[in-house]
């Protein structure tokens, strides 16, 4: 039996990952889904997550809480926990797994790859701009605009998806887990089993983002998916099989 930590990504909440987390747990496997620091039940303040420990305490709590080893499954910028607790805690990981995920080599950080050309120019990101609203306690999403988010991470669910989704997002989305710099070392991160798993029709992250951050930190055995941006709502059933088979 293996242990999948799921990690959700930005506004979002542990409980994203339902249909899924069914999915391996019929088939056998514990799933853990936390909330991360000041997303869904988290009490935290978002003025309160000055660091990325701080922001991903609750996963790394889930990932010393259990025995053994565990998966960790990082949705978009859930990729920037994967790689702190990567080089933080390498012996109890068994593998890292990108889902769309932010994946920043050493030196750089995710907002290094939101500030390139293959991100600002996409079509996608252009015309969904308005939704984002940048402060000074982090990344804001404007909740008034359901055409533009669902427009963006929600392109291929369903309106019964989105519909359920949208209440539980919050608002802001701290700097932490952007700002962070990559701070790996072949010895620890380097030393663990990594996949990628693009999805192929994404419009909150584009592709070309998406290999970009691939060639940058070399070394994940790549998959794909034809979805957009949130495949655990659209296509549990595909990210379920692709986590089954990839340990």
């Amino acid at each position: 039996m293996a242990t999948f930590i799921l990690i959700h990504g930005s506004w979002h909440w542990g409980g994203c990952f339902q249909k899924v987390a069914n999915l391996l747990g019929a088939a056998g496997h514990a799933v853990i889904a936390p909330d991360l620091a000041s997303h869904g039940f988290d009490p935290t303040p978002t003025a309160a997550v000055t660091d990325i420990s701080i922001y991903a305490a609750p996963v790394r709590a889930a990932l010393e809480s259990i025995e053994g080893k565990a998966i960790l499954v990082g949705h978009s910028v859930g990729g920037a926990t994967c790689t702190w607790l990567g080089e933080e805690m390498p012996e109890r990981i068994e593998a890292l797994v990108y889902l769309t995920g932010f994946m920043a080599p050493n030196g750089k950080s995710a907002r290094d790859f939101v500030m390139t050309p293959a991100y600002l120019k996409d079509p996608a990101i252009v015309e969904t701009q308005g939704m984002l609203r940048l402060g000074k306690e982090g990344l804001g999403l404007d909740l008034s605009r359901r055409d533009l988010i669902a427009h963006s991470l929600y392109s291929d669910c369903s309106a019964h998806d989105i519909d359920r989704a949208l209440p539980n997002l919050v608002r802001l989305t701290p700097h932490a887990p952007f700002a962070t710099i990559s701070a790996i070392t072949p010895h620890r991160f380097g030393r663990l089993r990594r996949h990628y798993i693009e999805c192929l029709r994404d419009r909150g992250l584009p592709l070309a983002v998406q290999r970009e951050m691939q060639a940058a930190v070399p070394g994940a055995h790549v998959h794909a998916l034809d979805t957009g941006h949130s495949p655990f709502f659209s296509a549990p059933e595909a990210v379920a099989e692709l986590l089954l088979n990839i340990r």
